[in-house]
């Protein structure tokens, strides 16, 4: 059974068309494709939305590079003191993992509000909802970037030498987007349908900080340092800071997490294929 409805392209651009027989994966996966192509609406939407959060602020959006710099420069130099670690290498240590941190958590945190948050506007106009990931990864994207600056800051005002090694973390900070687009549109699925879950990731992630070697350092652990790696935050935070600072083991540390570059897709869309056509009921 196929029903279809055209619109004069004097009158606008889309064609939209519905098949009654498609699958829920077909629907979805045209779904994403069409999300894809509208990178301008969402690239735009994303920008004005950042604009207008910080509208009427003297600093506008560098008050993210502000939080930044107090939050990693009181960490750094108080943990760096109670450990007895050089001031400069604690510093960088705990810039590079706090600025790493806020891009993984915003993904997380964002990605269980992403349909329930735009819930009002998918609603009113035939949008795809793949069209809100794109959206929440291209604004991490941008307060990665105003956060990063803390981050230049410090590698000249210390002299930081860098060699090509250091040039893995941009292939770091690739995979942790790659990550957090799928990771988001499951989790906005799951917190669609279930509300608490969303307010579940939030206290998790509060405990996972203390758990993750974000401003201590793992040796601190002493016999039990291996267990460190199990933690998956721990693998994702040093594919950024690693190749920076020189650390070992980044074999290690690259190979988990491209094994959850694998699974992440896997995750997303066995919700989102199975599920995405339900989220106007749910949301």
């Amino acid at each position: 059974m196929f029903a279809r409805k055209k619109i004069d392209p004097a009158s606008g651009p889309d064609l939209y068309e519905y098949t009654a027989g498609a699958s829920n994966w077909l629907r979805a996966y045209r779904d994403l494709e069409n999300g894809w192509s509208r990178r301008k609406l969402w690239g735009d939407m994303a920008l004005r939305a950042f604009k207008n959060k910080y509208r009427g602020a003297f600093f506008g959006a560098f008050w993210l590079t502000i939080t930044t710099a107090i939050t990693a420069t009181g960490l750094g130099i108080l943990y760096g003191y109670l450990f007895g670690l050089p001031l400069v290498d604690h510093l960088l240590y705990v810039t590079l993992a706090v600025t790493t941190w806020s891009m993984i958590t915003g993904f997380m945190t964002g990605g269980c509000v992403v349909f329930v948050g735009n819930a009002h506007t998918f609603k009113q106009f035939p949008l795809p909802l793949s069209l809100f990931p794109f959206m929440l990864t291209f604004t991490q994207m941008i307060l990665f970037s105003y956060r990063s600056i803390v981050l230049v800051i410090m590698l000249i005002i210390f002299s930081v030498p860098l060699n090509l090694t250091a040039l893995l973390a941009i292939f770091g900070i690739m995979l942790i987007i790659w990550i957090g687009f799928w990771m988001s549109m499951g989790l906005g699925v799951l917190n669609a349908r279930y509300r608490d879950f969303g307010q579940l990731v939030g206290a998790g992630l509060t405990f996972i900080f203390f758990l993750t070697p974000v401003f201590w350092l793992p040796s601190r652990l002493g016999d039990y340092e291996v267990y460190v790696n199990i933690n998956p935050f721990y693998h994702l935070i040093e594919v950024v800071r690693g190749p920076i600072l020189g650390h070992d083991n980044l074999v290690l540390h690259f190979g988990v997490v491209i094994g959850l570059a694998i699974i992440a897709p896997i995750f997303g869309w066995l919700f989102y294929g199975k599920l995405s056509y339900r989220l106007p009921y749910w949301c």
